[in-house]
């Protein structure tokens, strides 16, 4: 008899809004060898779908380019047969601005149309969840928006917006409920941002930064600024721009987020939001940043890192009936079209 038997696979796929447009993009064509045949199976985008500022208007110059972005993305899918998930990021929100809400809203609708299910795009109406979705048996996913809880402008909540929450608190205890309803089976909880990161929206930064804190935003912009360059390093670290893990609204969420995951040990936590691929094993949980879709940004090693590297490619995670979950890195290779199989392990 198999020891153990596959009964579910996923895909996670972050920051896919700035692939390539008018020719084949290297990491769909990645994700398209490596789709599952099973209809027991996934594939998630962990938010910022569309770059730079999501879906605009129709009347807005960007909105073809948008719509060509979410096209590719939907053609790359025609042949499979599983689930298909899409959560929002900062950059689907227009990069957090006050009419982000209408940004989010279109994207919903236009996925939602495009894929022909009204629940592809969760949490739905721009709420901030949970949202918890059955798999089977042995697995739920839960989908949670984290751009909600640092977006300027407005942020919807209660019945009459299309929310199951009427109050913040309400979405720690829908949470707590949720996951204790589910203790038997292996918990995916999906967010945009992570808990924790070794790159640079973690705050963690190479001598590099300090010199030459303009690299932060731009790879050449060797402008040298010794020791006062390093306010820009710190201020991240410490105080935190709005997409910030450091990020006073932010914290609040990481914080209670935390001390409820501890509850639950062998939970799975599943960002993007930083361009690396990223494997975290902490307090008895697994946490993976699997980011970079569009672009490669730099990671540095810690403690509780299982893996890291500033590569292009994706997470796939591949589950048990024992319960067990194998983790899988898979990055792009010029010269193979199936990509580089770079990591493989067992989570807690």
């Amino acid at each position: 008899m198999e020891k153990h038997r596959q009964i579910y696979e996923i895909l996670l796929i972050g920051d896919s809004g700035n692939i390539k447009r008018n020719v084949p993009d290297e990491l769909l064509e990645l994700m398209k060898v490596h789709l599952p045949k099973s209809k027991d199976s996934a594939v998630i985008f962990l938010g910022d779908n569309v770059y730079p500022k999501g879906l605009p208007a129709e009347t807005d110059e960007l909105r073809k380019d948008a719509e060509t972005v979410i096209l590719n993305h939907h053609k790359a899918l025609a042949h499979f047969e599983g689930k298909v998930v899409f959560i929002s990021g900062n950059h689907d929100w227009n990069k957090g601005k006050e009419d982000g809400i209408e940004y989010v809203l279109r994207q919903q609708n236009y996925i939602n149309k495009l894929f022909n299910d009204d629940e592809t795009y969760i949490p739905a109406n721009g709420c901030p969840g949970p949202k918890e979705v059955q798999i089977n048996d042995k697995l739920v996913i839960i989908a949670i928006n984290t751009q909600w809880w640092v977006q300027k402008g407005f942020r919807p909540i209660g019945k009459h917006e299309g929310c199951d929450i009427e109050h913040e608190a309400d979405f720690f205890t829908n949470l707590e409920e949720i996951l204790n309803r589910n203790k038997k089976k292996r918990v995916l909880v999906i967010g945009h941002y992570p808990i924790y990161s070794n790159s640079l929206h973690g705050g963690r930064y190479s001598i590099k930064h300090h010199l030459f804190p303009f690299t932060l935003y731009k790879k050449r912009a060797y402008l040298p600024l010794p020791i006062v360059g390093s306010l820009l390093p710190l201020y991240r670290k410490y105080f935190g721009a709005r997409e910030d893990l450091s990020h006073p609204r932010y914290k609040v969420l990481r914080k209670k987020l935390k001390q409820i995951f501890k509850k639950h040990p062998g939970l799975i936590y599943a960002a993007g939001h930083e361009h690396n691929l990223q494997f975290i094993e902490k307090y008895q949980n697994n946490f993976i940043i699997s980011g970079a879709a569009s672009k490669a940004t730099y990671v540095v090693d810690s403690k509780y890192s299982k893996f890291g590297i500033s590569a292009k490619g994706f997470f796939r995670l591949k589950f048990y009936d024992d319960l067990k979950v194998k983790t899988e890195v898979l990055i792009v290779d010029d010269d193979n079209p199936a990509g580089e199989l770079i990591y493989e392990g067992w989570m807690y």
